[in-house]
């Protein structure tokens, strides 16, 4: 069989929306008013002036309220029709006109959009266009047909994903995986290798022919079963398929590398949960994000060892603690940083690197992940709600020495017994953060309804603990 044609098929977010516009003094909003919501608007995007009953039904995405002043009859119309609304005058900035409506479709349950300023606007208006993108983008989960308890939670998980987001989690059998691969023959495999070492890899790096062979047939299959489902991520489940059995085999973790390279979305260990926050971090940043494991522990202490054979109980605790003291964790996963797609590595391209020493005999993707600052997260797993934590990736561990933890690297948080008590998994989405924090938090919080409170070290919060302070400050002068 030979190899398809490479095409790259992950997330897109650029999808038209329809919008409508509807006025509270006039039947359909004047000249001025529609001119200031088409400038938030692309040109793919459709606009239409229609009277408020008309919303209900009509397939509209967002909703441009104008015309607005105090109360009015509006807000039980817009939350009926269940569109997410804003304000919107034609000078594009927040007046106290808004306030009333706002107060009262919250109220009635409505989705109300941030538009203080055109910049706060233009975010909302991009959340919107994000959440309808969501919608139908299917996720792939290849796990053992013999694990029942996870196959339930799976389609517990893939049912919330459906009628929260719009989701799709498609389960698909590893020996579906492993069969499809056997179909390739060795001349598909080292044209694809080829390939490989010419746009992905530096070379083979440490793993040997047959080995590579292996995980290019896994890769070829992979990209069938994307194609297929028209998924935009993978989540093999590589440990209990092809590590744990009884004769472990060629694990696809190479393969992911490609698959990054390509566009997908790609996390280890089967965990559809840590992918589709990967998926959602994505949409509300823009920025695609690596998972891994992450861990109070292997700081200062492992790292002045000349073996990672000499950590010690006490030594553990000790780098636990520091954790604690100075609001830092570790991140590191398969003898590597996690699988980081282009955009978080320093190199511009992969090294093939045994995943000494617990599965000298596997191989793995290995880069430096890039510096500074990140958000992390994870889905509950009933995706009701999401950790969510601002930091800055500030130093790194690598060195051969440490084994295992070899490609550690650092995150900085603003409260690490805050993170203790919200934390969610051992396996955490990151992405990198350009500061902006808008569309992500509007998509979640305001569009998605994730549950509050779980969102740490955000904006908003961190406005309210400094006016906290200042009010202390005030009233102590």
């Amino acid at each position: 069989m030979n190899s398809t044609q490479k095409t790259a098929r992950g997330p897109q977010f650029d999808v038209p929306i329809r919008a409508a516009a509807i006025s509270s003094w006039s039947d359909k909003p004047g000249d001025a008013n529609l001119a200031a919501c088409r400038t938030f608007l692309k040109p793919g995007d459709t606009l239409e002036a229609v009277l408020p009953g008309q919303l209900s039904g009509g397939g509209y995405d967002m909703v441009f309220v104008t015309q607005v002043c105090g109360f009015s009859s509006l807000p039980p119309k817009v939350a009926a029709a269940g569109v997410p609304a804003l304000c919107l005058e034609p000078y594009r900035g927040y007046h106290p006109y808004h306030a009333g409506f706002y107060r009262e479709l919250r109220a009635l349950g409505g989705t109300a959009l941030p538009a203080w300023l055109p910049e706060d606007t233009e975010a909302s208006v991009q959340a919107v266009r994000r959440r309808s993108a969501l919608r139908g983008m299917k996720l792939l989960a290849v796990e053992p047909r013999g694990t029942g308890v996870r196959l339930a939670q799976l389609q517990a998980f893939d049912r919330a994903c459906r009628e929260r987001f719009g989701i799709e989690i498609v389960v698909r059998d590893t020996d579906e995986l492993k069969e499809r691969a056997g179909r390739y023959d060795d001349r598909a495999a080292d044209a694809e290798l080829a390939r490989w070492y010419a746009e992905v890899f530096e070379g083979p790096g440490e793993a040997d022919t047959a080995y590579l062979r292996d995980a290019a047939r896994l890769y070829l299959a992979e990209k069938e079963m994307l194609a297929e489902t028209g998924a935009v991520g993978i989540t093999p489940q590589d440990i209990g398929a092809f590590l744990t059995i009884p004769k472990p085999v060629t694990m696809p973790n190479l393969s992911y590398g490609p698959l990054a390279f390509e566009g997908y979305l790609v996390c280890e260990e089967g965990d559809a949960e840590a992918l589709a926050t990967e998926l959602l971090l994505q949409a509300g940043l823009g920025t695609r994000p690596t998972m891994s494991n992450i861990y109070f522990a292997y700081r200062d202490r492992f790292s002045a060892l000349a073996s990672y054979k000499d950590y010690t109980a006490e030594m553990e605790l000790a780098d636990c603690r520091q954790c604690f003291e100075d609001n830092r964790i570790t991140a590191a996963h398969f003898s590597a940083s996690g699988v980081l797609p282009p955009e978080m590595m320093v190199e511009s391209r992969y090294k093939i690197r045994k995943t000494a020493p617990s599965w000298p005999e596997q191989a793995m993707i290995s880069a430096t992940p890039k510096l500074g600052p990140v958000v992390l997260g994870h889905l509950g797993e009933q995706a009701r709600d999401m950790h969510v934590e601002y930091g800055e990736a500030d130093g790194h561990g690598l060195g051969d020495q440490y084994g295992w933890y070899r490609g550690r690297w650092f995150i900085r948080l603003n409260s690490t017994r805050e993170f203790a008590a919200r934390c969610v998994h051992h396996h955490y989405a990151i992405a990198p953060d350009h500061g902006d924090h808008r569309c992500l938090e509007t998509l979640l919080y305001g569009l998605l309804r994730m549950e509050d409170g779980i969102l740490t070290n955000s904006a908003p919060r961190r406005e309210k603990h400094a006016m906290e302070r200042n009010w202390q400050q005030f009233r102590k002068t």
